[in-house]
């Protein structure tokens, strides 16, 4: 009797971590993020994948370090959400590492005003806040 529970007990520790990081990989946040660049400081994100403010800044972070080779400074929202100027019919933030007039920093991650500053330092970051999140963005030419 002893040896049937032992085995059952045994084959149960076994499978269940394994069932756990299948299902881990399952809720992994994916997000591909396309990014027009306007000009040498300015670059438009466009939502997709049903991002928000915390994956927006982080793009915005990533573009600006892989893309415009930019390591320090600060990240300005120079248009806030809105409709997309790349994409009709998409919403998007327009974002640039010149100073804009209005700048204020805030505490949240959101994407909605004109003027809102986080460091580049800091955008990027939000990248690696959560382990679960994986973020991918795509340059784009008009």
């Amino acid at each position: 009797m002893f040896r049937p529970i032992l085995a059952l007990a045994l084959g149960a520790a076994i499978f269940v971590p394994t069932l756990g990081a299948a299902q881990e990989e399952v809720r992994r946040e994916r997000f591909d993020i396309p990014i027009f660049p306007i000009d040498a400081n300015t670059f438009e994100v466009i939502e997709n994948d049903g991002a928000g403010g915390t994956q927006m800044w982080c793009a915005a972070g990533i573009y600006t370090r892989q893309f415009l080779g930019q390591r320090g400074g600060s990240i300005y929202i120079q248009a806030g959400r809105d409709n997309s100027r790349a994409i009709v019919g998409r919403k998007s933030v327009i974002f640039t590492t010149q100073a804009v007039e209005g700048a204020f920093s805030s505490t949240s991650q959101g994407i909605r005003r004109t003027g809102q500053v986080f460091s580049m330092a800091h955008a990027y970051a939000l990248c690696r806040g959560t382990p679960r999140l994986q973020i991918k963005i795509r340059e784009n030419r008009l």
